[in-house]
């Protein structure tokens, strides 16, 4: 296992919050923190006040160094975050990359067998420009990392209230909600991420967040009841952890629920809503990707050194320490696995058509147009257009698209070829299809895994010369 070790900072916020985010005033820190999550399994941080803390530990702030202690101290210092380390990884086996100044290594370094050192020798003020070479960095502090490019992503798309709950024109999705007040890089900040289980509840599932007056139904509306009461220290609070839509919970404390209070609580909550949560979504159209890009989203941001929220946000006043100390009116999956880079490139396509093409020439690359003359059993497609009610291809859903696209995957996968090259304008020109070219685009986005290619795209997204490498 490697393990990072990070120095602390003088720089900090003036909150008490995950350790990752108490140190993230530095720009030193940032830097060494985005380099010691892309190259170790574990980071931890070297505090002077505490010891060996984890990046997610939550702390307060402090006015703390090691340079004003003595050297008796610093021994004694050391020695507690040797029997720290000692308790969680190998002294002998482990490696550890040490981010970090003399005085915080200087009596724990004999004691590791395995160590790596890149700003040895360096003077603190070299610190910043020498990670930015590790990281491979020559731009701006402002350079865009993952948080910032998935806001960016979503603060671009039209954003909806509300009110405009009936128009989205699809019902499988993804959701971002925003915040008003909460802002991340000049953006707006992403405050919640969601999406549904069952299909085609896309558009329910937000109604259950801003129009039914039921937090039972919405976990949302329930951690927005918990940070309003806990604001006003209302001891109504334990009674709204009850999940009273469960009969035998409400009949055992009918003495104890007012629903009076309940469905005034209920108003507050929906007007809090209704006027400072707005939303965006895309179309994601089955439940394990949904799931998986949701979890995603959610990781990405939790885990980003500079994403936080501000102080007055209303999440600060939760009880729950997980929406406290995340930023997010999520609990779920805040420790999960981030997007990878390919995953944030998909959503780009779905929702942007932004593309970077990433084309590979180590496979022998197939023309589809000569694929599709080699199609042995054209009645494989013709039993998808007769299948279609009324035999008119406009009326072709995006299921019958993508059944179509994987049956041509199988025939060429059977064929023992490594990768097959897919043209919009081919599928919707070999399946008679009609005006149908977001239905094609957005069945080849869906279809994609996490290794396959975007080789060409558009500005629109959407268009007949959209090109996508599927390795088989």
């Amino acid at each position: 296992m490697r393990i990072a070790l990070i120095s602390c900072t003088s720089k900090k916020k003036g909150y008490k919050c995950k350790a990752a985010e108490l140190y993230s005033e530095s720009a030193r820190f940032v830097l060494a923190y985005e380099y010691a999550k892309k190259t170790c399994d574990e980071v931890y941080i070297l505090s002077a006040k505490y010891g060996l803390i984890s990046e997610y530990e939550v702390i307060e702030p402090y006015n703390e160094t090691l340079r004003d202690k003595s050297k008796a101290d610093r021994k004694a210092w050391s020695l507690n975050v040797l029997v720290s380390i000692q308790k969680k990884f190998s002294l002998d086996n482990d490696e550890y990359l040490i981010l970090a100044g003399n005085v915080y290594i200087e009596y724990l370094l004999p004691y590791l067998d395995k160590y790596e050192l890149p700003l040895k020798g360096q003077r603190i003020g070299n610190w910043i420009p020498v990670l930015r070479s590790l990281l491979g960095k020559d731009r701006i502090d402002s350079e865009e990392n993952d948080c910032h490019i998935i806001h960016s992503i979503f603060n671009g798309m039209q954003r909806l209230s509300w009110h405009d709950i009936n128009t989205i024109p699809f019902s499988n999705g993804i959701y971002i909600m925003f915040e008003t007040g909460e802002k991340y890089a000049g953006m707006d900040r992403i405050v919640r991420i969601g999406t549904h289980r069952a299909d085609n509840n896309l558009k329910e599932r937000l109604r259950d967040h801003f129009v039914r007056r039921n937090a039972d139904g919405s976990i949302f509306r329930k951690n927005i009841g918990r940070a309003i009461l806990h604001k006003s220290n209302d001891p109504y609070e334990a009674v709204w952890e009850l999940n009273t839509s469960n009969a035998a919970v409400r009949e055992a404390n009918t003495e104890l629920i007012d629903i009076d209070y309940e469905n005034e609580i209920e108003t507050i909550i929906s007007n809090y809503l209704q006027s400072h949560i707005s939303f965006i979504c895309f179309e994601v159209d089955t439940m394990a990707e949904r799931l998986r890009l949701e979890k995603g989203l959610i990781a990405l941001l939790n885990n980003s050194a500079d994403y936080y929220s501000s102080q007055s946000w209303l999440g600060r006043y939760s009880p729950k320490a997980e929406i406290v100390n995340s930023g997010l009116w999520n609990v779920q999956g805040l420790n999960g696995i981030p997007l990878t880079k390919k995953e944030i490139e998909k959503i780009k396509c779905i929702v942007e058509g932004v593309h970077k093409a990433s084309i590979s020439h180590s496979n022998m690359s197939i023309n589809i147009d000569e694929k599709m003359k080699e199609r042995s059993n054209e009645q494989v497609k013709k039993n998808f257009i007769s299948a279609v009610p009324g035999n008119s291809t406009t009326r072709v859903g995006i299921a019958e698209i993508k059944g179509f696209i994987a049956e041509f995957l199988e025939k060429f996968r059977e064929k023992g070829k490594d990768y097959v090259d897919i043209v919009s304008g081919d599928i919707h020109r070999e399946m008679k299809l009609r005006n149908k070219m977001p239905s094609v685009c957005s069945a080849m986005y869906q279809m994609m895994k996490s290794n396959d290619e975007i080789l060409s795209a558009t500005p629109s997204g959407k268009s007949s010369t959209i090109k996508i490498r599927y390795y088989l």
